[in-house]
């Protein structure tokens, strides 16, 4: 539609294709790539992207938000190969925009029948650009559809003559007809990819969130996975989980307006010939020249693979050598065409893809590809050949495909592959499935069995031992397998590695972490993934019951590279503990509590069946840091909740010792006593009298200002005559005592315990016991400040974690000057009675029953002795919380 202020001889333009387009209702802005956009200071940016991928809502969205100057955006299409209605489409839109004065020729200007035979008019169009009062900003889209000559000399004229004026942005799927080399070399060009446009995790959560797609995390992951970012795809999962209530179907590649769009949008752009060609490699998740060639029979494959993966969409390239892959989501639908078009030819696929893989020794791609097939005796086979190492190189996904193809009658057969099937379950947590597949396979045994057969079948019971959680069973099954029986099999090294879960439990820990670490190198330069991550895993635990906090960071960055070999199982979850559990000493109970959830959902289910240790240390872990963001009754609620779900069970020390501490320092801050000596007495039934138990009750009685007796309890601390089961319980026990000493004025022993205590601290590089102890410990640590040396650094870190926390994270106190007015206020003494008693005057009186009442919540005295006493502050019965 003409402005009316246009030129006479312009063509005739649609309004819309000369207006940014309406943004979508569930649109999601992206304001780093806006960012992008505005920051950029070429004078040419080209957006190229394949279909789908968001160019046009980001340009629209920019040119609607974009105050700096007149915006015209040109929807580009075939027709404007046409060079009149080119430059009447671009003219019409400054026409159409605000910022243009209304004398400007980009009003008035004509376009002559034939623009690029005409110097002189772009030398007008450039020379009107050029006056602009202010910037003018020109967004060509789809811009390959200009693909004829005189398109060519209007963007090499914008471009070789850019006025001041101007700034040019062409958008579309390939690079636009400019010599783009000479741009680049020159600084004159600014660049966003496909890979500037792929959505974040965060912004296909915003997508989902506005759309009203409500999915679990763990399918949202799977979907960034899947859709690698890819705009269109994930707006349509969007829609489709609104829809059909999940995205079942949309992975299955069976929604319908995925189908459309890719058929429509995607694939119309190529002949029959290359969509038959990605229909018949679909059947690889990643492909080479080689593979592609055999499985499409043409000779070409490497070129044709080359032109589609510039294309972008379609085909990319992995990263590895000659490694090309199809878009997940794409590859789905092509395997479901497939299927629908031709069921035996897909089997055949993945029987040539089968053989390929086997001639080139790859067994896991040869058995995922005959159970597929599916090729029940080719697969048989395949398992009876390679499913142990496959089984040791975390090849779990293949081996439970292939024993679900060849069925259960010929599983239970088979003792090598019951035991195989009794291994797979007990990765992740089927115990009852395992001892299933276990009576198979003692049903099936042979007279003579070979020493693998043996070896398998102890190391399945010591697993399921381990799964159980009780102590002595576990420790028992460990000490019967046997590593020399297992010497000259594949399973050496992991029988030793089983056989060490013994240190585990007894303590005797004295050269394991060596061994395991030597076990963990040893896998990993032979490719048994599965052992390497049990290795790994089994090397963090022991480094934290040996207090070396700093190597369990070490270790889990180890432990990232072998991830999807522990990811789903015992080790995945038994890192995620550990992991919690060190950013709770750090003092992040944020991440601590991300920790705990994220290894909740990764065991999918599992979480109520990986043992007992760890259900609970993850319950309790996620409690006490709910406590210490501030959810004091909701984490203490949690805490207790596990700790009485194990009626009868016993933990190893180590998990029933953090439990208690934690829950027990809980449990006094809240002010419940009865919930306190609980857990006191919980714990002496648990470990018996150490360290531990000695500082929950000191702490109970500073609790109740009783520093004599605390002093008392930590005597045996203090002298040795007690041990430890926790590494950090020493930084606690001089903390304890700071608090002690201080209360008698001994500030020089004070500050020599936050000394000490200070440098185990750093030595263990654990946070907690400062960034929430009392204010009197941070007053003398901050009176230290100066004169600690070398730990200044580290000083300054606690302190400044304690101020990014608030100090909202633990109930405020109640101070020792109001924990003695608050024992008098049960009597009948009036204030100036009171003061006499405590020798203040009565306004200090006044003002500490003021901070009693506020910190109670409370208005009146009756009110005040009733909490006090409901939460153990008041010693009415001559019961101690605690004790």
């Amino acid at each position: 539609m003409r402005d009316p202020g246009s030129g006479e001889d312009r063509g005739r333009v649609p309004r819309s294709k000369i207006t940014a387009p309406d943004l979508p209702a569930h649109f999601v802005s992206r304001p780093r790539l806006l960012t992008l956009l505005d920051r950029a200071a070429a004078p040419v940016t080209v957006v190229r992207a394949p279909a789908g991928a968001g160019k046009t809502l980001l340009l629209a969205e920019w040119a609607r938000s974009r105050g700096a100057g007149p915006a015209a955006m040109v929807s580009l299409d075939p027709d404007d190969r046409d060079d009149h209605r080119f430059w009447s489409a671009v003219l019409d839109a400054f026409a159409a925009g605000p910022g243009i004065p209304p004398g400007s020729p980009l009003r008035t200007l004509s376009v002559p029948r034939d623009p690029a035979a005409d110097p002189g008019f772009l030398a007008e169009v450039l020379d009107a650009l050029d006056v602009l009062p202010r910037r003018a900003l020109l967004i060509l889209d789809d811009v390959e559809a200009l693909a004829g000559a005189g398109q060519r000399t209007a963007l090499d004229a914008l471009v070789r003559h850019q006025p001041a004026g101007l700034r040019l942005v062409l958008s579309g799927r390939r690079e636009p007809p400019l010599p783009l080399a000479r741009l680049r070399l020159s600084d004159q060009l600014f660049e966003i990819g496909p890979d500037d446009l792929r959505f974040t995790p965060a912004e296909t959560r915003a997508l989902f969130a506005v759309s009203g797609g409500d999915v679990p995390a763990r399918v949202l992951g799977r979907l960034d996975e899947e859709a690698e970012g890819w705009a269109v795809a994930l707006r349509l999962a969007a829609a489709a989980a609104v829809r059909e209530g999940g995205l079942d179907e949309f992975f299955a590649g069976h929604d319908r307006a995925l189908e459309e769009y890719l058929d429509q949008e995607v694939l119309a752009g190529f002949d029959e010939a290359v969509r038959e060609f990605l229909r018949l490699i679909s059947v690889c998740a990643d492909t080479s020249p080689a593979l592609a060639a055999a499985l499409a029979g043409r000779s070409d494959a490497a070129a044709v693979l080359h032109d589609l993966a510039g294309a972008g969409v379609v085909v990319r390239e992995t990263g590895a050598a000659d490694g090309y892959r199809i878009l997940p989501l794409l590859r789905t639908y092509l395997l479901a065409d497939l299927a629908r078009r031709d069921p035996d030819r897909l089997a055949g696929q993945h029987r040539l893809a089968a053989a390929w893989f086997e001639g080139r020794g790859d067994a896991a791609q040869a058995l995922l590809h005959s159970a597929r097939a599916p090729d029940a005796a080719r697969t048989a086979a395949l398992l009876r050949t390679d499913a142990v190492p496959l089984f040791l190189a975390g090849e779990h996904t293949v081996l439970r495909e292939a024993l679900g193809v060849l069925g259960e009658t010929p599983v239970a057969r088979e003792p090598r592959l019951a035991l195989l099937a009794a291994a797979l379950s007990l990765e992740t947590g089927e115990t009852g499935t395992a001892e299933l597949h276990l009576r198979h396979a003692e049903d099936a045994w042979p007279a003579e069995p070979q020493p693998e057969l043996v070896v398998l079948r102890q190391l399945a019971r010591s697993r399921q031992a381990q799964l159980d959680g009780d102590l002595a069973e576990m420790a028992s099954a460990a000490r019967e397998v046997d590593p020399e029986l297992a010497r000259d099999t594949d399973l050496e090294a992991l029988a030793g590695l089983q056989r060490e879960t013994e240190v585990l439990l007894t303590g005797e820990r004295r050269g394991a972490r060596d061994h395991v670490d030597a076990v963990a190198n040893r896998a990993g330069a032979t490719g048994q993934r599965h052992v390497e991550a049990r290795a790994l895993t089994m090397l963090g635990e022991l480094a934290v019951l040996d207090g070396d906090f700093p190597a369990v960071d070490r270790i889990g960055e180890r432990l990232d590279s072998v991830a999807a070999s522990a990811r789903g199982t015992i080790e995945g979850a038994t890192t995620g503990v550990v992991r919690a559990y060190r950013a709770l000493l750090r003092a992040e109970p944020e991440e601590c509590v991300r920790l705990v959830v994220q290894t909740t959902r990764a065991v999918d289910g599992m979480a109520a069946r990986i043992g007992g240790n760890l259900e609970v240390a993850a319950e309790m872990l996620g409690g006490a840091a709910q406590f210490d963001t501030g959810d004091w009754q909701g984490g203490l609620r949690r805490m207790r909740r596990v700790r009485l779900g194990l009626g009868d069970r016993a933990l190893q020390p180590e998990y029933a010792a953090v439990s208690g501490v934690l829950e027990h320092r809980a449990a006094l801050l809240a002010g419940a006593a009865d919930h306190a000596r609980e857990v006191v007495a919980w714990c002496l039934n648990e470990f018996g009298r150490t360290a531990e138990l000695l500082l929950m009750r000191a702490r109970a009685q500073i609790a109740l200002g009783r520093h004599g007796p605390a002093a008392k309890a930590l005597q045996p601390v203090v002298d040795g005559s007690v041990t430890a089961v926790l590494p950090w319980s020493a930084i606690e026990a001089r903390l304890l005592r700071t608090r002690i000493v201080l209360h008698h004025g001994d500030l020089d022993t004070a500050r020599r315990l936050v000394a000490e205590a200070l440098a185990d601290a750093e030595r263990l590089d654990v946070w907690r016991p400062y960034v929430f102890a009392p204010e009197e410990v941070i007053s003398v640590l901050i009176g230290l400040l100066g004169r600690l040396g070398g730990r200044e650094g580290f000083a300054a870190k606690l302190l400044e974690r304690r101020r990014h926390l608030g100090g909202s994270a633990m109930p405020e106190p109640l101070t020792e000057r109001e924990r003695s007015v608050l024992r008098l206020l049960p009597t009948l003494r009036s204030v100036e009675e009171i003061a006499n008693d405590l020798t203040v005057s009565p306004n200090t009186v006044k003002t500490h029953v003021r901070g009693i009442y506020a910190k109670l919540g409370v208005h009146r005295r009756r009110d005040a002795v009733a909490v006090a006493i409901a939460r153990g502050l008041l010693d009415v019965h001559g019961a101690e919380p605690g004790e």
